[in-house]
């Protein structure tokens, strides 16, 4: 979900799902997701980054400056 700039990313899938990858163009930056279900999970965000850092609100603000990042979301 983005609103105002934001990304959120609320993620419903089958439990079986390890992970899977999304690749995001936001202006001239990429953004490239991965989502991560160690446990198992249908639902639920319990960490997120961006590239390496930890994003204590689960949330990244996207900036439109040419650069590729990388987002790690474990469920």
């Amino acid at each position: 979900n983005i609103k105002n700039g934001i990304l959120t990313i609320n993620p419903c899938i089958s439990k079986e799902w390890k992970e899977y990858s999304i690749r995001y163009k936001f202006g001239s930056s990429i953004y490239n997701i991965k989502v991560k279900n160690p446990d198992g999970r249908n639902t639920g965000v319990r960490e997120m980054l961006l590239n390496g850092n930890k994003q204590e609100d689960l949330q990244i603000k996207l900036a439109d400056n040419g650069n590729v990042n990388e987002v790690e979301v474990i469920m």
